[in-house]
């Protein structure tokens, strides 16, 4: 049997394999760009069109000590089938005759107008991906928080062995900080099976003339419009490889961020392959930065000139997402 080594695409990549459609190639760069979650992601395609199927271990073979004529017995590990859904993001892009054609430059301003929306829509997905919930919202899809809502504790069996408090406990004023192991075989996004990326644009324009439209009165306008879909969906394969540093409220001191963070960091498996990274929003990245001393506070450059210096922590890479808000219940 070989080993067959996994290759990581994102969206953007995966969106480049459409090249007879360069234009969602295009929405997948603004996407990417307008989100580090998503540019981080390894995204691959379902093996259902009702969403990803796939098995939990929930136990591993330990082998036999075996010694000359003595057999060996078969072992197999024990899983449980899981099916995860993705949800469908949706957004209409709007520009009026009036505004469209100021300045004979009508494509520039479409272009911009659909890029902000754009840019919203890459902030509701990373959002989802955080504190995605059925109950909430049924036609979304279940987020990381969902799977590490429990503090546990070393010798935890289940997800809630990689949550660890740092100590706050005001109600829904917390926040949080998340370490994923982005990898095809323990934390990954999908796309519906046979769709192309989960993208979708549909000019409504295509001819470069205004169709009508109506306002919330039923009165129409001349218009150009665009229509954008993102089908997305997040599966946490092997729980063991991500976590949650949860309960930090805005009086944390670095001090018991950082004790919080690094227990985390020290359940959470990290051998193997796979990318780790962690992810807070800003507040928590200024309070990190200010409890590290000079040599610690460790920033990469990348190889890229016009990317920007990334701060690291304990070896793994800190993005900012401004959609993990204090807004977090108290995990107990």
């Amino acid at each position: 049997m070989a080993i067959i080594a996994d290759k990581w695409y994102n969206l953007l990549d995966y969106s480049k394999q459409f090249a007879e459609n360069g234009d969602l190639v295009g929405v997948a760069d603004v996407l990417t760009k307008a989100n580090p979650m998503v540019e981080d992601a390894v995204l691959i395609e379902s093996n259902s069109d009702a969403g990803h199927l796939h098995a939990i271990q929930t136990s591993i073979p330990e082998g036999t000590w075996r010694r000359a004529y003595k057999g060996v017995p078969y072992e197999k590990s024990t899983q449980k089938q899981v099916m995860d859904t993705y949800g469908t993001l949706a957004a209409n892009s709007l520009v009026d005759k009036l505004i469209a054609e100021k300045g004979g430059k009508i494509n520039e301003v479409r272009s911009r107008q659909a890029k902000t929306i754009m840019e919203g829509m890459a902030y509701t997905m990373g959002k989802t991906l955080i504190n995605g919930s059925l109950k909430k919202n049924e036609e979304s899809f279940v987020g990381l928080k969902a799977f590490y809502n429990t503090l546990g504790t070393f010798a935890s069996e289940d997800a809630s062995r990689n949550v660890v408090s740092a100590g706050g406990s005001t109600a829904n004023q917390c926040s949080s900080v998340y370490l994923i192991t982005w990898d095809t075989d323990k934390v990954f996004t999908f796309f519906p099976k046979g769709s192309k990326a989960g993208l979708q644009h549909i000019d409504y324009t295509p001819n470069g003339k205004p169709e009508e439209v109506l306002d919330s009165n039923g009165n129409s306008f001349p218009g150009y419009k665009d229509y954008f879909e993102w089908q997305l969906g997040l599966c946490v394969h092997d729980w063991r490889f991500a976590g949650r540093a949860c309960n930090i409220v805005a009086a944390t001191t670095g001090a018991n961020l950082r004790l919080a963070i690094d227990e985390m960091m020290a359940r959470v498996d990290n051998h193997g392959t796979g990318k780790p990274i962690l992810y807070m929003n800003r507040q928590v990245a200024f309070k990190l930065q200010q409890a590290l001393d000079a040599k610690g506070n460790v920033f990469y450059t990348p190889n890229e000139p016009t990317q920007k210096p990334v701060m690291v922590y304990n070896g793994v890479p800190v993005h900012i997402c401004d959609f993990i808000g204090f807004d977090e219940a108290v995990v107990s």
